[in-house]
C-alpha cells in the first residue's frame, strides 16, 4: 500500500509538471497549450491522487500496527486491524465519527469482531469514551500503550519504554490512556461489570503519567485489596489521573487545576454508566481531594466523598458542596504538615484564585476517621512524611487504609473521636 501511495504521488507530480504548475495553484495553463481544455479534470485528478495516497498510507499504518501485537494475545486482534486496514469497516467508522451520545447503542448493533475493529482503528477516541463497553475501552487503551511503547523504543526513551512495558503486563486494564504532555491514565482493579461498589481515587500534587507506577498505583492496590475482601469480591477500584495536577507545592495553592479537573472527573464517572444500586465513592488524596470537591460542586453524584490529607474541597462549609445525599468523610494524621497550611481565600486579584476553603476534618456534617496516629496529644504539624502515609498494609497508614476500605465496601469506619477515647 505504501508503494502504491508513492506511485500516486509521483503521478500527481508528473501531471502538475506537464501543466506548468497550474494544476497545483490554479493559474492559467502555460504549457502545453493543447491541454487547456482539461485543466479542471486534471486538477481534480491530482487531488484524487494525493488524497488516495494519504488514505493508503493511513491504511498501511493500521495494518502495520498488527505487527505490534504478540501472538499470545489472540488472533482476533490481528484480524480486527487487518479488517480495518482493508476497508472492511469503513461504513462503521464513518458512522462512529458522526456519533453523539448514543455510543452504547452503536456498539451493541455491531458484531463482536466489527466492534473490536472499530475500537482499535479509533483507539484514541474509544479508549476514553463514556458509554463504550468496558472491554472495548480496555482493548483500545492497551493498543494505545503498544503504540506509545513502540514510539518510545524508536526514539530511544528507555524510561518511557519501560513504563509502557509495565502497563502491557497481563491484568493491567485501562479506562484512559494518553501519553501526550503530562499524560493521562485511569486504571481499574476488579470487575466493573459486576461490582456493587465502585470507587474512583484521585492522587495529589506532583503526580503525572511518569510517576503513576509509584505512589498512585500503590494507593490503588492498597485500597482495592482490602475493600474487595470486605465486599467479598464485589468492588471495582479506579485510580484516575485524567487531568493536569499541580507540579509542586506553590502551584497547589491555586484552585485553577481543580476548577479544570473537577468537571473532567464528573464526566469520567458519569461515563461509567453505573446502575443506581452501585455504591459509589470518590477519594481524593491531598490536592486530589480538591479536585473531587470541585467535581461534586460541578454536579457529580456519589454516595461517599472521602478527603485524605486535604487542603480543602473548595468550600467553607459542607453544605456549600450542595450534595445533601452524599456521606462526607475526612482523615488526616494530627502531625501532617497540611494541618498548618493556612486558609487564604478571599484575596483580591491577581491572587483571587488562591485557597481551597476550610479543612474538611473540622466541618460540621463530616465524619473524621481515625488515621492510625490519633494518640498524639500535641501534634506539631510539620511531619512531611506523614502527608503521604495513608495507603498501606502496615504501620499507622494501615488504620487509614482500613477505614477507607470499610467505607468503600459500605460499612462504618472507626472515628477519630472513638480512637482517641480508646487510647
Amino acid at each position: 500500500m505504501r508503494l502504491l501511495a508513492t506511485r500516486l504521488d509521483e503521478a500527481a507530480g508528473e501531471i502538475t509538471r506537464l501543466q506548468g504548475g497550474s494544476v497545483a495553484v490554479g493559474l492559467p495553463i502555460t504549457a502545453p497549450r493543447e491541454l487547456a481544455h482539461y485543466e479542471r479534470p486534471l486538477r481534480d485528478l491530482v487531488e484524487w491522487c494525493h488524497s488516495s495516497a494519504a488514505d493508503l498510507r493511513r491504511r498501511a499504518a493500521v495494518a502495520a500496527q498488527a505487527d505490534l501485537i504478540p501472538s499470545s494475545e489472540g488472533a482476533n486482534l490481528h484480524e480486527a486491524l487487518k479488517t480495518a486496514a482493508a476497508g472492511g469497516i469503513d461504513a462503521e467508522l464513518a458512522a462512529f465519527d458522526m456519533l453523539g451520545a448514543d455510543v452504547a447503542d452503536f456498539f451493541a448493533g455491531l458484531t463482536p469482531g466489527r466492534a473490536l475493529a472499530v475500537a482499535l482503528a479509533r483507539a484514541g477516541e474509544v479508549g476514553g469514551r463514556g458509554g463504550a463497553p468496558f472491554e472495548l475501552r480496555f482493548a483500545a487503551n492497551r493498543h494505545l500503550v503498544r503504540l506509545a511503547h513502540a514510539e518510545a523504543v524508536r526514539v530511544g526513551d528507555k524510561a518511557a519504554a519501560d513504563r509502557y512495558k509495565r502497563l502491557l503486563e497481563p491484568g493491567r486494564r485501562l479506562l484512559l490512556f494518553d501519553p501526550r504532555g503530562a499524560g493521562r491514565i485511569a486504571e481499574v482493579k476488579g470487575d466493573l461489570s459486576s461490582a456493587t461498589s465502585v470507587t474512583v481515587m484521585v492522587p495529589g500534587t506532583g503526580n503525572d503519567l511518569s510517576t503513576y507506577d509509584r505512589s498512585p498505583l500503590g494507593a490503588l492496590l492498597a485500597v482495592h485489596r482490602l475493600a474487595d475482601r470486605f465486599s467479598r469480591g464485589k468492588t471495582a477500584t479506579i485510580m484516575w489521573l485524567g487531568t493536569d495536577l499541580p507540579p509542586n507545592v506553590p502551584a497547589a495553592a491555586t484552585r485553577l487545576y481543580a476548577e479544570r479537573g473537577g468537571p473532567k472527573l464528573r464526566e469520567f464517572m458519569e461515563g461509567l454508566d453505573l446502575a443506581d444500586s452501585v455504591n459509589t465513592t470518590a477519594i481524593g488524596h491531598s490536592y486530589g481531594s480538591t479536585v473531587t470537591g470541585h467535581a461534586v460542586r460541578a454536579g457529580l453524584k456519589v454516595d461517599n466523598l472521602v478527603a485524605v490529607a486535604s487542603p480543602g474541597w473548595g468550600v467553607d462549609e459542607a453544605a456549600d458542596l450542595k450534595a445533601p445525599t452524599t456521606r462526607l468523610y475526612a482523615v488526616r494524621h494530627p502531625d501532617d504538615f497540611i494541618s498548618v497550611v493556612p486558609p487564604i481565600d478571599g484575596l483580591a486579584p491577581p491572587l483571587s484564585s488562591l485557597g481551597h476553603g476550610a479543612d474538611p476534618v473540622f466541618m460540621d456534617g463530616v465524619t473524621r476517621m481515625a488515621s492510625g496516629n490519633d494518640d498524639q496529644l500535641l501534634p506539631v504539624g510539620v511531619n512531611l512524611d506523614a502527608h503521604s502515609d495513608y495507603f498501606a498494609g502496615a504501620g499507622r497508614s494501615r488504620v487509614a487504609t482500613h477505614n477507607i476500605a470499610v467505607i468503600v465496601a459500605g460499612g462504618c469506619p472507626t472515628t477519630f473521636e472513638a480512637a482517641r477515647a480508646a487510647r
